[in-house]
């Protein structure tokens, strides 16, 4: 299964990421406001979508547990990727 984050919860983002994740895949949604990712799982309900409250600075996720990252990172992001 294909792990993808997604960095911010830009509704213009989603497709990429769901894309890059496959039909099997997810989609991990950092985002430091609670309220953008309220509007988002709204606006795109769809079950491959997961959401974190964080942000790239300081990624909540465990070692190389992603696949592919979309959007601004930093070198924490980097840490997350297999």
């Amino acid at each position: 299964m294909t792990i993808v984050l997604l960095l911010g919860a830009d509704a213009s983002l989603v497709g990429e990421a769901l894309e890059r994740a496959g039909a099997d895949g997810d989609v991990v949604v950092l985002d430091p406001s609670a309220g953008s990712l309220e509007e988002l799982e709204r606006s795109v309900p769809d079950p491959r979508l997961w959401y974190q409250i964080g942000d790239s600075e300081v990624v909540p996720l465990p070692d190389q547990s992603v696949d592919a990252a979309v959007g601004s990172g930093s070198s924490d992001v980097e840490r997350v990727l297999r």
